[in-house]
């Protein structure tokens, strides 16, 4: 299993922003996080819909986290990007499996369930504060 390129980059685009504290503008951002700049755009326009980030216009505009890193999770910000993590798509709401009929849900169904489940508990739990490196 693997993220996107997408979340990819939007955590770099975020811990960079978390480490810089700063007003940052797209193009900075993208040279620093080697995210294309289209991909960059694109991105932090997500990120501050979702309110991870604030964007600010004009000749001297750019983007700064709407947040403290430490309120931030890698769950916010892979969600502002993927959507819900889920593992299988059998965890969409509908899904009706085509190989079991007779039953509510298989128990492969019921493995991605809880893996999911301990996946998103877990990004939660890591926030973009210094102390993710150990340095404070």
């Amino acid at each position: 299993m693997r993220i996107t390129r997408e979340s990819e980059y939007a955590i770099r685009i975020v811990d960079y922003l978390a480490r810089g504290n700063r007003l940052a503008g797209a193009a900075e951002i993208s040279e620093e996080t080697a995210a294309p700049l289209r991909f960059t755009k694109n991105i932090l326009q997500k990120l501050a819909h979702k309110g991870i980030l604030n964007a600010y216009r004009g000749m001297h505009g750019g983007y700064r986290l709407a947040r403290l890193p430490e309120e931030i999770s890698l769950y916010d910000v892979m969600e502002a990007t993927d959507g819900l993590a889920q593992l299988s798509g059998c965890l969409e709401e509908g899904h009706e499996c085509p190989y079991i009929a007779d039953k509510e849900r298989c128990p492969y169904q019921v493995a991605f369930l809880e893996i999911s489940g301990d996946m998103e508990h877990k990004m939660r739990k890591f926030r973009f504060s210094s102390d993710a490196y150990g340095d404070g």
